[in-house]
């Protein structure tokens, strides 16, 4: 039985390690939480820091395992540097730099002749009034060097009377406050991709349009698969995609790949070497696509052969995320009514009794999710909103 070391163990994390112990894996599971729900699924659990290499390191050649995966951009870098400790299947140390910093990412891509946003790196606050002077606006602000995803400190920025606090808000998510500003992407769709690379070939395995959150901040409101693009456009989207992970060195693993299309074809943004964040590798890719994502990747990872990476199945889903109205909450009723449903995939609400609601600005300030499974994409949303509002919260009044 192969030994598998996975970096992250939250309740996110829970259904692939699951799935990866089903496969015949022994499962290593790694949090810096003692809690962490993802340690009942996993055969030995570890607690420590997973950005921490050198003890994760000691943790991999304690349990003389035969696979590194991260499950978030913390542990992409640590994951590369394990693999090439202990001679593991893994990308190099730089290819995990340059996909866990968006400085150097889009400065990559620029280099290479990919199609992506104009781009200012501001090392100050000067620099960014500079950054903001150079692009123009509407421009968007992200830190450069976060990790995290969830959005965090990404804003739009419209007119010269909100760039003091859009400042505030994209500088204070991390010590380091390099920040980018960006030309402002006016997309048709935006999209993210889940990818597989096995012995130097790209298999998108499935490419999903989104719905926002209400600008200025860029949450994930719904992400629709499969995307609703003519198939042209789709082999734009996937041309792209190849190129964009040649471009920063990707040559085995998963990658998640953000991108839109637009007037003038497709359009990066940014790009992880990992799988899709929470429920998207287990159960949304098998259900769309019937290829068991996180499994194919533990394989090709641990020097074993996949069962398939190529899709067989055209089924449809709406990762739907709560965006209830602000205030303290009192009580929450429905909960079962959305538990019960046969197009329920997953779901979990966040906000219990005395928890406040607020705006969404990050992604970890949504209040839950719904995962629907459907026969169609305007089925899945159709089903993702009606339960919803089948969540009644009542809130405490304002005095």
């Amino acid at each position: 039985m192969k030994k598998v070391l996975i970096l992250g163990a939250s309740r996110y994390y829970s259904r692939s390690i699951e799935a990866t112990r089903n496969a015949g894996y022994r499962v290593i599971a790694v949090d810096k939480n003692p809690e962490a729900e993802g340690f009942a699924y996993a055969n030995e659990s570890k607690v420590c820091d997973i950005a921490d290499k050198e003890l994760v390191l000691s943790v991999a050649k304690k349990g003389e395992i035969d696979a590194i995966i991260p499950l978030n951009d913390y542990g992409v870098t640590t994951a590369a540097y394990v693999c090439q400790a202990m001679d593991l299947l893994g990308i190099s140390v730089q290819a995990a730099e340059l996909a866990t910093n968006k400085e150097k990412m889009r400065l990559k891509w620029m280099a290479d002749g990919l199609p992506c946003p104009k781009v200012f790196v501001a090392d100050s606050i000067k620099e960014i009034y500079d950054g903001v002077k150079a692009i123009g606006f509407p421009c968007i602000l992200k830190p450069a060097h976060g990790c995290g995803g969830a959005s965090r400190g990404v804003v739009v920025v419209n007119t010269c009377e909100e760039l003091g606090s859009a400042i505030e808000f994209s500088t204070k998510f991390y010590d380091d406050k390099t920040t980018l500003v960006e030309t402002f992407i006016e997309s048709e769709k935006e999209h993210s991709a889940e990818v597989i690379v096995f012995n130097g070939k790209v298999h998108v395995l499935a490419i999903a349009d989104k719905i926002k959150t209400k600008l200025p901040y860029r949450v994930d409101k719904n992400v629709i698969y499969p995307t609703s693009l003519p198939i042209l456009q789709q082999k734009e989207l996937v041309e792209t995609i190849e190129n964009s992970i040649a471009s920063v060195g990707i040559n085995i693993g998963a990658a998640h790949v953000e991108l839109a299309t637009t007037k003038n074809g497709p359009v990066l943004f940014e790009l992880g070497a990992r799988c899709g964040g929470g429920g998207t590798p287990e159960p949304i890719v098998p259900f769309v696509t019937g290829v068991r994502m996180f499994v194919e990747l533990v394989r090709i990872l641990a020097g074993d052969l996949p069962e398939t990476l190529s899709p067989f199945l055209q089924r449809a889903c709406n990762y739907h995320f709560l965006t209830p109205e602000k205030g303290k909450v009192l009580s929450i009723s429905g909960l079962n009514t959305v538990r019960e449903n046969a197009a329920v995939l997953d779901f979990e609400m966040f906000k219990n009794f005395g928890d406040e609601i607020g705006e969404v600005k990050i992604g970890t300030d949504r209040s839950g999710f719904i995962i629907v499974g459907a026969h169609s994409p305007a089925k899945a949303i159709e089903i993702g909103y009606s339960l919803e509002n089948e969540i009644k919260i009542q809130y405490e009044k304002s005095t």
